[in-house]
């Protein structure tokens, strides 16, 4: 397995899945090796971004031709615990959560969505899109019995806390929240939120301030 070099930044590890994704599509595309210089350009990173991340985690490339694509891929998919599959809870039917259930993209990376859960009785103890509807009070029971290792938590704002602490309290370590609620978590737990909200701002930041785009962003000149 590659190693690392200790503790890495987690704009590191999300540009890591960046450069997977544009690895897979130059794999489609029929290329056996691509350079950073490549790599960066497609993504509006720098080379040098690229080979300082790539370099945390090992000695990756070949010299005088790049990366090896498919050798690369399979190194990055053990790298971010991709080269297995992961057993997923929705937590909250709403438009989100609905929208999860339905993205084939998550089983195709790698991610089963194996229980719903939901408050609403109208909806408890069925199905949806194949997968079972449970109260969230038997989130322990049915994590247990799934082996469900990851949550994603789509409820209104309002019940975020409680859901969130029902996941901790059922063991599951790895939660996605798409609430702006923040949440204090024990040792050993990883969550990460997901702001909408945030992500706007931030563009709209830039877009009003065009001379402080960070120099490590270098969009792509058509």
């Amino acid at each position: 397995m590659p190693q690392s070099m200790g503790a890495m930044s987690l704009p590191t590890v999300e540009r890591l899945s960046v450069y997977l994704r544009t690895l897979k599509e130059a794999l489609a595309e029929g290329k056996d090796y691509i350079v950073s210089t490549e790599i960066a350009r497609r993504n509006g990173f720098t080379a040098a971004q690229v080979r300082k991340d790539l370099s945390c985690f090992g000695s990756f490339g070949v010299k005088g031709k790049g990366y090896d694509v498919k050798k690369l891929i399979e190194q990055l998919e053990e790298i971010l615990g991709l080269n297995r599959r992961w057993n997923v809870a929705i937590v909250g039917l709403g438009n989100i959560g609905k929208a999860l259930v339905k993205y084939k993209g998550l089983k195709k990376a790698g991610f089963d969505v194996v229980a719903i859960f939901d408050i609403d009785p109208n909806l408890v103890g069925k199905t949806y899109r194949g997968v079972q509807v449970y109260h969230t009070d038997e989130i322990g029971k049915v994590a247990k019995k799934n082996d469900i290792q990851i949550a994603i938590v789509a409820v209104p704002k309002e019940a975020a806390k409680e859901a969130i602490k029902k996941v901790i309290d059922a063991g599951i370590k790895g939660i996605l929240n798409f609430t702006e609620v923040r949440v204090p978590i024990p040792e050993g737990f990883f969550l990460k939120n997901v702001n909408l909200l945030g992500e706007l701002e931030s563009i709209t930041y830039y877009m009003v301030n065009p001379d402080r785009v960070c120099r490590c962003y270098q969009p792509v000149k058509r």
